[in-house]
């Protein structure tokens, strides 16, 4: 339905799709969140920094990130 580019895990086994903003969804496919930014389409999202808790999130005009409570996935 939604469509998607990106994707990343993080350590819980979250899957985390890009398009319209950041769609979360948990390892029994259900969405648990919604991540937006203010573009209307994002490219590419992936974990890093130096504890792997910080998000970040490209889009056709800009690099956004954001810091999780979870670290994500080698």
């Amino acid at each position: 339905n939604m469509g998607s580019d990106g994707v990343t895990l993080d350590s819980k086994g979250n899957l985390y799709l890009t398009g319209n903003g950041v769609t979360v969804f948990d390892s029994a496919g259900k969405q648990i969140l919604n991540i937006q930014v203010p573009e209307k389409w994002t490219a590419n999202v992936t974990f890093g920094g130096k504890d792997r808790k910080t998000l970040f999130i490209t889009a056709s005009g800009g690099l956004y990130s954001i810091r999780t409570n979870v670290k994500g996935a080698y």
